[in-house]
């Protein structure tokens, strides 16, 4: 195992070092949950509408010797649409741009301005697993996790599976979620699916780590009385 993690280590920093960049495209399905919803009609009508919505929306992950940037491009620009893809966003836990760095990860809070975001600890607390399966011919590999919700007193938590390729010595992945062996090819947050539709391992595009020194990053009390204040508390 040990000479396993020293081959992938020595594979991502040449990769790296050659100043190739690596693109994926993902796509996003919004599963049927049982009983999600079942006492609310409005919100029961959205989630039915974001499963055939999801299907429309694609992502971008760009991965840089910097780190990582994901990303939602837009594609909905009526009022209607913007709210229904709001709601399908949400539901994927996509709340703006993600940018997974060495020691941490930034969330954007597009609600409360572009250049406003929250620091979060890199992913942790995977559990490995030695089950297989092809994606795209990538042999990758599952590890799973939680996805804890705090909702007032009351707690969630949600499955998390993701299929990380070795052979693709990057650790990151849709969402902020990462630090794993190899690149997430597929992610499974609860009853939202991403998966990888298309892979450039040479490209051009990139984004300015420097660029990152102007956001304002608000801690946990700060985000809170920024959310009351946008809803009128």
């Amino acid at each position: 195992m040990k000479i396993f993690l020293i081959i992938l280590i020595l594979s991502t920093m040449l990769g790296y070092g050659q100043g190739q960049n690596v693109v994926i495209s993902y796509g996003l399905q919004i599963e049927k949950e049982k009983g999600l919803f079942d006492n609310n009609a409005t919100l029961k009508s959205f989630l039915e509408k974001s499963i055939v919505d999801a299907k429309k929306l694609t992502f971008q992950l760009i991965i840089t010797e910097n780190g990582s940037k994901f990303y939602s491009e837009k594609i909905l620009d009526s009022d209607d649409a913007i709210t229904s893809q709001r709601f399908t966003l949400a539901m994927a836990n996509y709340v703006g741009i993600v940018f997974s760095l060495k020691e941490k990860l930034l969330f954007q809070k597009e609600m409360l301005g572009e250049n406003i975001y929250a620091e979060e600890a890199l992913k942790s607390n995977w559990i490995l697993t030695s089950e297989t399966k092809l994606i795209d011919n990538y042999l990758c590999y599952k590890a799973t996790n939680v996805f804890t919700v705090r909702y007032e007193t009351k707690v969630f938590n949600h499955p998390v599976v993701a299929w990380y390729c070795p052979a693709l010595p990057y650790p990151y992945g849709p969402v902020g979620y990462g630090n794993l062996p190899g690149l997430i090819l597929e992610l499974q947050v609860r009853n939202a699916v991403f998966g990888a539709k298309s892979i450039q391992l040479n490209s051009n595009l990139t984004f300015d780590i420097k660029s990152l020194e102007k956001l304002k990053i608000l801690n946990e009390k700060q985000l809170e009385v920024a959310y009351n204040k946008l809803n009128g508390f």
